[in-house]
């Protein structure tokens, strides 16, 4: 019994000294905008805890402290004091950080001078966004509890207040005259302001951080998808290929983080170049768009790629049943330069096993006759590979001034073969082959200056694209036994190089964009055998232009204008050409739901691509101003939106008459070349609805659009385009899940130009080539994230593209055109029915 006593004491002694010892732990550091992830790491060193936390709900978060001898407690406190987060210890050792959570309140009130005089307009401000009183100096808003508002007016001084604090004036405000400053800066400031506000507002749709940009699919958020939900674009299947209010797909620009892009797509559009990972923010313009943007005639995707983190390191690596991933960020000196890099391959494995490739056709057709229309048709699935890597510098040269590098690498392999077996010939085997490949290259180097009242960006871009197709195939000729063997074999490369200057100052009583642009065209081609377009029609191989623009912005109490114009010098024409443009917005209430908006402009551009759904060839020409015209067009935009509680409407109608169009038939056929250059007309109405409902977002489009060519009087093509858009994303804390389906119905009438130019009119074909069908998809994603350790966490993705297999035509192609009669092979290159895919991605 002795001993157990001295035993019991001599533990109970221990024990207290070591939770003294653990008491007495104390905490001591100095940090001046330190990383709070790198102050968080110091804490569970030091008290040997464990600290949860969401590293995008941080946002970059820095700490300023100083801290003494503090404990646990004291320090957190002390390292979150003025964020919006809290901490909270769920059990012993382990603590999280989450967002604080503050009460609604509706508050209103108005907004006087010294004499109590209403202050129509005057400008509130709270967090990052602004709003104006009405015109009895009156609002009336939502706002949370720790929010502050910041009243201000022309000439008077600025008031910021707590929500406290206003409801203890009983919302009465009053602001006294400014007699020190002057008011033109007072209306610079404010001005500054309301400049934000409109550009958050503007011709522009915000695809990456918007609801439709949260559709998981197999590489977390894919851009493309979202974009092809807009009900202005239109898409051949899953291309990335995008046809804007009737425009071809070579009239959409789309710029990375300031290059041009001329081939998006990998793997039928599933994929596309753009890497989601490091995908900051993507702005889609249908049309319209402002003085900055050129170079095309129909809509720009303007994509900024984030910057590397200047003072920690992040990355992810992932894995699929398609393809694996990586990406990388971290800083070489703290504060100052940082760097990243990705890359991104696609394997295969499950397309592999899940479709037979071994395609034959019989080349005897049932409806050949000498005297009229033969077709040979087949389905084809091409086998593909692709890869594609990013990096991006950062060098923070001094607090207005920075240096930055993105580079993008990518390259897509393609391949189709099939067996011809003549019913005569059992034992002879024919084979068509397609290989085509496809490569990336751009590069920017930007300087970026803000300092003050002027935002000064220098940049340099260059994008080259390169394509390579060897085609071999088979065609019956009436004065041989045997089908006769041909090949063809292309080399393109593309090569795009500008320099450009923007700039934009804050008057007193506007804002003014301006800049300079030199860009050049190269173009180098070879073609086996050769062509009697590439011999006598394209001939022009490198283009030189030079453009400016500049454009004023205003707001008048709820109107908000932007007017101004871009002019270029063409060197292989040498002329002129002048791009007025205008925009504006009329806000129907103080708090800006509604408004009508419009656009008005002129738009050129100076080279194109021949290609189109119906037909397997690409092909880049520059524009000489005479054989190969310039295209022109004009936009006509008028619109609504209106936002209320949570439901979200848009609509928008336009016109679009173009000049100098081209049909793509000229390429296929061109005999008839001089026939198939004209003018153009497009119009149309775009209709989004979108509603959110606690964990429920729901999102409905229509778009109708009807595009006229006319060639002469008698020859013209149309198109008539009509698109549904259906879809549904519902989140719970860890889990989302979506739903998309697509219907897309496709018209061509092309009667006048088929009927003038066929040698056979005597025994027409009963078949008609431009005939697309009925195209409809349902796509199904679910998404499940959760922690792994203390800092980094898991997503498994699942995704079924084409839930019900549908196996929709996605091209229908003519694919050669026969050497002694009216003879085409028609191949249906269709989408590759269901697809699921099972991904894994780690982020840390």
């Amino acid at each position: 019994m002795k001993y157990l006593c001295s035993y019991f004491l001599f533990i109970t002694s221990l024990l207290f000294n070591l939770n003294l010892t653990a008491q007495e732990v104390t905490f001591s550091a100095q940090y001046n905008e330190e990383a709070v992830e790198h102050v968080f790491k110091e804490i569970e060193n030091t008290f040997k805890v464990y600290i949860s936390y969401h590293e995008k709900t941080l946002n970059n978060q820095t700490v300023t402290a100083t801290i003494e001898n503090a404990d646990l407690y004291t320090s957190l406190t002390q390292i979150l004091a003025g964020s919006p987060f809290t901490f909270e210890e769920v059990e012993d050792q382990f603590i999280v950080i989450k967002v604080k959570v503050y009460a609604t309140i509706n508050l209103e009130g108005l907004v006087l001078d010294e004499t109590d005089t209403p202050m129509p307009y005057a400008f509130i401000k709270v967090k990052n966004n602004g709003l104006a009183t009405d015109q009895n100096g009156q609002f009336k808003l939502a706002f949370f509890e720790n929010d502050s508002l910041s009243f201000s007016y022309l000439g008077y001084d600025t008031q910021t207040l707590s929500i406290q604090q206003v409801i203890d004036k009983n919302g009465k405000i009053k602001l006294q005259r400014n007699t020190q400053e002057l008011p033109e800066l007072v209306y610079k400031k404010q001005l500054t302001e309301v400049a934000q506000l409109n550009q958050a507002s503007g011709m522009g749709k915000e695809v990456k951080n918007s609801g439709i940009g949260n559709l998981s699919n197999a590489d977390q958020e894919n851009l493309y998808y979202a974009v092809k939900l807009l009900p202005s674009v239109s898409n051949t299947g899953f291309s990335s290929a995008l046809e804007v209010r009737g425009g071809e797909a070579d009239q959409n620009l789309t710029l990375v983080d300031k290059f041009p892009m001329y081939q998006l797509d990998h793997y039928f559009g599933l994929e596309n170049v753009i890497n989601p990972d490091i995908t900051q923010s993507a702005t889609f313009y249908a049309g319209g768009f402002d003085s900055q943007y050129g170079a095309r005639i129909s809509s720009i995707l303007d994509v900024k790629l984030k910057d590397p983190p200047l003072n920690y390191a992040e990355g992810n690596v992932g894995i699929s049943l398609l393809g694996y991933k990586g990406y990388l960020s971290v800083p070489l000196i703290k504060g100052k330069l940082a760097v990243l890099g990705s890359y991104r391959k696609y394997h295969g494995a499950i397309e592999k096993y899940l479709y037979d490739r071994a395609k034959s056709t019989d080349i005897e057709s049932a409806d050949y006759n000498p005297n009229q229309l033969a077709l040979y048709q087949q389905q084809i699935s091409p086998e593909i590979d692709y890869h594609d890597a990013n990096a991006k510098m950062i060098y923070k040269m001094s607090e207005y001034d920075q240096l930055s590098f993105s580079f993008l690498n990518s390259r897509d392999n393609y391949y189709t073969s099939y067996d011809l077996v003549p019913k005569r010939f059992q034992r002879l085997k024919f084979t068509n082959s397609d290989e085509r490949s496809w490569e990336n290259n751009a590069f920017t180097f930007e300087w970026l200056k803000e300092k003050g009242n002027l935002k000064s960006r220098v940049y340099t871009s260059y994008s080259e694209n390169k394509r390579y197709r060897n085609k071999i195939f088979h065609v019956r000729d009436s004065t041989k036994v045997r089908p006769q063997k041909k090949t063809w074999e292309t080399k393109q490369t593309l090569q795009d190089f500008s320099v450009h200057s923007d700039q934009t100052l804050i008057f007193d009583k506007g804002v003014l964009d301006f800049g300079a642009i030199y860009s050049s065209y190269n173009v180098t081609k070879s073609i086996k055998p050769q062509s009697y377009f590439s011999n006598n029609i394209d001939s022009i191989t490198q283009s030189h232009q030079v453009a400016l623009y500049s454009q004023y912005t205003f707001q008048k109490n709820r109107f908000s204008l932007t007017a101004g114009g871009r002019l270029w010098y063409y060197h292989p024409t040498s002329k002129p050409y002048v791009a007025p443009r205008i925009l504006g917005e009329l806000a129907l209430d103080s708090e800006y739901k509604y408004a009508f908006t419009f656009s008005m402009g002129r738009y050129y551009q100076f080279i194109r691509e021949l290609s189109d759904e119906l037909t397997y060839d690409s092909y880049w020409i520059i524009s000489d101003g005479d054989k190969i015209p310039v295209i022109s067009a004009n936009h006509y935009i008028g619109g609504f939106k209106a936002n209320h509680n949570q439901h979200s409407l848009n609509v928008e109608t336009y016109l679009k008459t173009s000049d100098g169009e081209m049909s793509d038939l000229a390429f296929r056929n061109p005999v008839f070349f001089k026939d198939y250059v004209g003018t153009g007309k497009s119009y149309g109405i775009d209709f989004i609805y979108e509603f959110n409902h606690q964990n429920w977002y729901n999102y409905i489009s229509y778009g109708f659009n009807q595009n006229i060519k006319t060639f002469t009087a008698e020859k013209n093509e149309k198109k008539k385009t009509q698109l549904v858009q259906l879809a549904s994303v519902y989140s719970k804390k860890r889990w989302k899940v979506g739903l998309t389906w697509i219907l897309k119905d496709v018209n061509y009438d092309l009667s006048n130009l088929t009927n003038s130019s066929s040698p056979n009119t005597e025994n027409p074909s009963n078949y008609s080539p431009y005939i697309v069908p009925l195209y409809h998809r349902l796509d199904f994603t679910s998404q499940y994230n959760f922690k792994i350790g203390r800092r980094s966490k898991g997503e498994i993705v699942l995704t079924v593209y084409d839930v019900y297999n549908q196996k929709n035509t996605e091209e229908r192609q003519i694919t050669n055109l026969g050497t002694n009669s009216l003879e085409f092979i028609l191949t249906d290159v269709s989408q590759l029915g269901i697809l699921p895919n099972l991904s894994f991605n780690l982020i840390f």
